[in-house]
C-alpha cells in the first residue's frame, strides 16, 4: 500500500515535459497523508492536465462525501470489481500521482518502523491512479487513489505492497486507457531503480512537514 507520500519536487529529471507547470497551484509537502489534495496529472480533451485532487476517491455515484466511500489505495486485482472504483476504471478515469517519494512501515503496531522508498537518481516518481469526480449543485470535487501492486524484489521486506509506477514512455498510453495497459504495467513492474532507507518516526505524525523527514534516520 502507500500511506503517505512526499512531493515537494526541484528536479523534475526525464518528466520535465509532463510536470511544465508544477505544482499546478496546489500546496505540495514531505508528509501528504489522505484526505489532503495533492497535484494530479489526467487527460483532459486529449492533452495532460495538473490538477489539485483530494486522496481518497469518491466515486461520482456518491450522493454525499461519505468516508466509506472513500479509498486511498485501489488494489490492481480488484479495480474493475470493487463498486468504489469500477465506474471510474470502465470509464478510464486514469491518471498519474507526481512524487519524490513515498512511505511505508514495517514491524509490530508497538515499534513499526517507517522507510522512505525513492528513486536511486532521485528522479521524481509517478504513481498510477484512478480519479473521479462528484458534482453537487454548482460545486466539484475531484478525489483520486494510487494503485497498488504486490511487491518485488527487496521492498518486499518492508511491505506486502506497493504503488504502481508509471515510466515516461507509458505515461500516454496509460492516461489514455489504451486497452491492456494495466496487464502490461503489471509485467514490467520492476524495483532495481528504487532505493529505500529507515526514517524518523516524526512521519508518523500527520501534522509534521520538513525535509528532514526523508533524511535517513540515525541509529540508536
Amino acid at each position: 500500500m502507500c500511506g503517505r507520500f512526499a512531493n515537494i519536487i526541484h528536479d523534475t529529471g526525464a518528466w520535465a515535459e509532463w510536470l511544465d507547470g508544477w505544482p499546478f497551484g496546489a500546496e505540495t509537502g514531505y508528509n501528504i497523508a489522505p484526505t489532503r489534495h495533492a497535484p494530479v496529472l489526467y487527460l483532459e480533451q486529449g492533452r495532460h492536465q495538473g490538477h489539485p485532487m483530494r486522496w481518497g476517491l469518491i466515486p461520482s455515484w456518491s450522493r454525499t462525501v461519505d468516508a466509506r466511500f472513500s479509498t486511498f489505495n485501489a488494489r490492481s486485482e480488484t479495480l474493475h470489481s470493487k463498486p468504489a472504483f469500477r465506474t471510474a476504471w470502465q470509464q478510464s478515469r486514469t491518471c498519474m500521482v507526481p512524487a519524490l517519494g513515498y512511505y511505508e512501515w514495517s514491524g509490530s503496531k508497538s515499534t513499526r518502523q517507517p522507510f522512505f522508498f525513492r528513486k536511486k537518481n532521485h528522479d521524481p516518481i509517478m504513481m498510477a491512479g484512478i480519479w473521479d469526480c462528484v458534482r453537487h449543485s454548482s460545486e466539484a470535487l475531484f478525489s483520486f487513489s494510487i494503485i497498488t501492486v504486490p511487491s518485488r524484489g527487496a521492498i518486499e521486506t518492508v511491505h506486502s505492497r506497493m504503488p504502481l509506477r508509471i515510466e515516461p514512455g507509458q505515461a500516454k498510453n496509460w492516461l489514455q486507457g489504451e486497452n491492456g495497459i494495466l496487464d502490461r504495467l503489471l509485467q514490467q513492474a520492476g524495483t532495481d531503480d528504487m532505493e529505500f532507507y529507515p526514517v524518523s518516526r516524526l512521519v508518523n505524525r500527520v501534522t509534521q512537514e520538513g525535509s528532514e523527514l526523508i533524511g535517513k534516520a540515525h541509529p540508536p
